[in-house]
This record gives structure tokens, C-alpha cells and sequence, in this order.
């Protein structure tokens, strides 16, 4: 189906400059209705450096004449009176054949804005259909997968590299379905993502289902099987309040981000007309790190790998998290700690295609892999300088884990791009380990507090299967490799008290190593042209 970013152009495009004296908040107030989200969005087309914005009145195809179809079933009065295509450009243009000389490096935006009229319910509004805007070019801005969508202006084919918004229109789509099509365009074209789809496949679940009103986990969650993806999530409201301290919502939401599948979070809020709690969702698919965070030293979130080992997770570095919200634009950052642990309803990561389980699980089992390694002999006697500061039992040592989903072919490649501080590398014959391991695998990146956030470095990883969900039990089936300064282990067998046997192997690389830092951009080909 096609695109709406891909429509046609109904009418000859208009050109405007944005110096000044030109006004966003007039403009959007004069063309927009002044809504909100539309003037942030003007904001951050200025806060990129824009000089034009090209306007264009484009006609109900594919994605969005779904949408009307749909909308149209429900309210017999339904209009759509307008559907806009907003693009917003480094350059200053005055002329489509400008525009076709230009490259998508120019192009800093897009948003295809839309009014829908329902005359019975007294309803005349406009909203954002969909926006993509490239991130904010910041070192600690991070974004693990974006995708680069198609979009055709004046006739000309681009590409725009981001993560898309979308707004509610309390019709056919409230807060939920808006999150999931975000979500759900990180892994497939946005063609096939119709409102349509996502409504068919909620509707399955038994019960009385108005679109207007949201989804229920149940229908979340068939709505993400209808896609095809698998996920991990927390009903936190079917839950115990322990859970919500055993398994904060935070480390279920960094484990979707970090490995670049996504994450939703559901919240009760309380709206200013009302005071009543209503239900709230918001997808996340990046994060602000700040190294110098001071939280990091202070926290008392520590998690025990043994009675001398505490461990931290790398998401405390985190300052907030990247996501958009319907209600007000694209592109916020949330402080990672900003709602209550009473206010979250609802946490959810998706997995990446091939994985079976969280990153929170693979931190868990990887942590009880260390203390098992802790007590080889190998390693208890090294002589190496890194691996005897990791060891260290003459004071609680605080270690710090990073789980990241990867799969084998970048995991073999990360080994073969591997080089320690003296540029020692490993041989190419590395390459044979792909032999003992799956096709996606849980890297657990293992650093120390003076390593990590600074200097974005670590001692080693512990590798583990993902393809196939961990029994509860002590079964040691998830573990595949392990890899310390001059150190490789591999399990062999077990002893008698039920501890792990491990093969010792001695490596090449004898120092900390850079972090796996891989950021990946997804192409949705939609029959665009691919323009550089």
C-alpha cells in the first residue's frame, strides 16, 4: 500500500523562507489551528538550521485513504478537508527544479498534517499523520536504530533518516495505536503499517472494542504478533507491588532501545480538566547518556554477582530517555526516573527478529555466569593487571554490565575489529569461534566504573544464546563464550556441586577494549529511489 509520505501532489507546491521576520507561531496558528505539536515541529526544523519550508496539498492515497475508509465506516458524516505535506530543507530553494538538484543531506524533515471533520460529534481538527525529523547531532544522543523512510516532494524522491510520529485523532487511533506504528515502522515498511491492520488485529481480542478509546495489553500485544514481532513486557497493574521494585520499569524499557527494537511505556496521568487518572503511551527508541552523572556513585540500585561483587547496570548512566508523545511533538527526552514507580502501568520491549528473551534476563544470567567464573582457577590466579583490578576481594569491587543483542556476523566482526590499548588484535582464525555459536547471541559487555562511561571502554563480554528461551533452572544451555583480558572461556562440562567446568583458552587481547557502540539505519524501500 502506498506510503503517505509517497502521495501525490494535487496542486503546485508553495515556497517559504523562514528568516525572519517570518513568525512559526503566526503561521501555525494561521494555517495549523496552532496546534501544538505542529509548532514544535516548526522549532525543531529552526533548531536544525532550515532556511525553506515547502508546503504541499497532496491527495488521500494508500495509508491514508485506509484511514478515511475506516473512519468513514464508523462516522457516515466524515470529511477529511485538507491533507498537507510539510518539508523543511538546509538550503534556501524557490523552485521544484532547485528542489530535484538538492540531496536527501539536505533535507532536515517532513510532516503530512491532516483535518478531519465529523460535523455529528461537533469535531473539526487538525493532526500530525506523520513526521520524521533527523535527531539531534549530539555525541551523547543515542539512537541504536533509526530508518531511513522515503518521501517523494514536488515529485522529486528523497530519503529522511529518524524514527516516525504520529498523533492521535480520538476516531480511528488513540495514544496506543499511534505508539505502535512508530514502533512497528522499525521493523517494517510504513505501507504496510495501516491504522486498518493494527485495528483488525486489536479487534480479535473478545470484548467491546471502540478504537477511539485505546488499546488493553491484550490487544497490544496482538497487535505486535500480527506484526510479527516478539516482545517482553510487564502488566504491572496484573502484578504485586514487589515486582515493581524487583523489576523496575526502566531496565525492561533500556533493554528494548539499547538493541535498537523499541520500547512502550503505559502510565496513569492526571489531565488538567478532569484531576482523574487516565491512561497514557509513549514509545522510546533512544537514550541521553551523561558520563559524569553523579547518580552512578550515589545509587544504591546495586545488584550482587557475589558477596565481595556488586554489579551496576549501564542504564544508570542514562539521563533520560528519547521518545515521542502525541500530545505534544516528536523527539522528547524523558528523565529516566521522572514517573513513580506507582504511576507505570505497563513496560514493554520489543525483541529483535531471532531473539527469544530481554536484555534484563540476559544481564540476570550472565551475572551468575560471572560469580561461576570468579571461582576458576584461571582467573583467580591471572596475572594480569586488568583481570586482578576486576578480582580484587581486598575491597567490594562495583563491576558494571551491558546487554546488547547482536547478531553472530557483527559479534565476529566486533572480535576482528577488536584491538586492546597496545593494539594488540586477535588472529584472523577468530572467525572459527562462529562454529560454536547461534545465529543471535546476547552480548554482555563487562566494564568497570573508571572504563565505562567515560572513556567507553570494557574488559570483556560474556556471550550468550538468545535464540532460544533460558529454563529457569541452573542448566548453563544459554552460555557460549566468555572472553576477559587475556582470557577466553568456554564451558566443557560440569562439577560435581553443580558448578560449571570451564576451557581455558588464552587470548590475544591483554588490555580493556572499545565499547560495541554499532548504531544501525534501517532502509525502507517503498519503491523510492535511494538519493545520497
Amino acid at each position: 500500500m502506498k506510503a503517505a509520505a509517497l502521495a501525490t501532489s494535487t496542486k503546485p507546491p508553495i515556497f517559504k523562507q523562514l528568516k525572519a521576520p517570518f513568525s512559526n507561531f503566526d503561521y501555525v496558528e494561521a494555517n495549523f489551528d496552532g496546534e501544538a505539536a505542529i509548532r514544535r515541529l516548526f522549532s525543531q526544523a529552526r533548531s536544525h538550521g532550515s532556511k525553506t519550508f515547502v508546503v504541499e496539498e497532496i491527495k488521500a492515497e494508500g495509508v491514508v485513504l485506509s484511514e478515511n475508509l475506516e473512519i468513514s465506516n464508523k462516522y457516515p458524516d466524515y470529511r477529511m478537508t485538507k491533507l498537507k505535506r510539510v518539508s523543511f530543507w538546509k538550503q534556501s530553494v524557490t523552485s521544484a527544479n532547485q528542489i530535484g538538484n538538492l540531496s536527501s543531506t539536505q533535507l532536515i524533515g517532513y510532516f503530512i498534517a491532516k483535518k478531519d471533520s465529523v460535523p455529528s460529534i461537533k469535531k473539526n481538527e487538525w493532526h500530525v499523520f506523520e513526521a520524521v525529523f533527523r535527531k539531534y547531532q549530539h555525541d551523547h544522543n543515542c539512537v541504536a536504530r533509526q530508518v531511513r523512510y522515503p518521501v517523494n516532494i514536488t515529485g522529486h524522491d528523497f530519503t529522511i533518516k529518524g524514527v516516525i510520529y504520529c498523533q492521535q485523532n480520538k476516531l480511528n487511533k488513540a495514544c496506543a495505536q499511534v505508539a505502535l506504528r512508530s514502533l512497528c515502522s522499525l521493523h517494517h515498511p510504513l505501507g504496510e503499517i495501516t491504522y486498518e491492520k493494527i485495528n483488525k488485529a486489536a479487534a480479535t481480542i473478545p470484548g467491546r472494542y471502540n478504537p477511539k478509546d485505546g488499546l488493553s495489553v491484550q490487544r497490544i500485544r496482538a497487535v505486535l504478533r500480527t506484526f510479527g514481532l516478539g516482545f517482553s513486557d510487564i502488566d504491572y497493574s496484573e502484578e504485586k507491588d514487589v515486582v515493581r521494585n524487583e523489576f523496575p520499569y526502566q531496565k525492561l524499557i533500556y533493554s528494548g532501545i539499547e538493541s535498537g527494537a523499541g520500547a512502550l511505556l503505559g502510565f496513569q496521568m492526571a489531565t488538567r480538566k478532569t484531576r482523574k487518572a487516565k491512561h497514557h503511551s509513549i514509545p522510546f527508541f533512544g537514550h541521553t547518556f551523561n558520563m559524569d552523572t553523579w547518580v552512578a556513585n550515589a545509587t544504591s540500585s546495586y545488584f550482587k554477582v557475589g558477596k565481595k561483587t556488586k554489579y551496576l547496570p549501564s542504564e544508570t548512566w542514562l539521563s533520560s530517555f528519547i521518545g515521542h508523545d502525541d500530545n505534544f511533538g516528536s523527539n522528547f527526552c524523558v528523565p529516566r526516573l521522572f514517573l513513580e514507580p506507582m504511576q507505570v502501568t505497563y513496560a514493554l520491549a520489543i525483541l529483535p527478529p531471532g531473539v527469544e528473551y530481554d536484555g534484563v534476563r540476559a544481564e540476570t544470567i550472565a551475572t551468575d555466569y560471572l560469580y561461576s567464573l570468579k571461582k576458576d582457577k584461571n582467573l583467580a590466579n591471572s596475572t594480569s593487571t586488568w583481570v586482578k583490578r576486576f578480582y580484587d576481594s581486598s575491597e567490594e569491587q562495583e563491576v558494571i554490565l551491558r546487554a546488547i543483542a547482536i547478531s553472530k556476523k557483527d559479534y565476529i566482526d566486533h572480535l576482528l575489529e577488536m584491538k586492546d590499548w597496545h593494539g594488540r588484535r586477535f588472529p584472523r582464525s577468530i572467525r572459527n569461534l562462529s562454529e560454536l555459536l547461534s545465529d543471535h547471541l546476547w552480548m554482555v559487555e563487562i566494564s568497570l566504573p573508571e572504563l565505562f562511561p567515560i572513556n567507553k571502554r570494557k574488559l570483556g563480554e560474556i556471550v550468550l544464546d538468545a535464540t532460544t528461551k533460558p529454563s529457569h533452572k541452573r542448566d548453563y544451555e544459554t552460555f557460549r563464550f566468555a572472553r576477559f583480558p587475556s582470557h577466553l572461556f568456554f564451558i566443557s562440562g560440569v562439577e560435581k556441586n553443580g558448578d560449571p567446568k570451564f576451557l581455558h583458552m588464552p587470548s590475544k587481547i591483554k588490555s580493556h577494549t572499545k565499547l560495541y557502540l554499532k548504531h544501525d539505519v534501517v532502509q525502507m524501500n517503498e519503491n523510492a529511489r535511494n538519493r545520497r
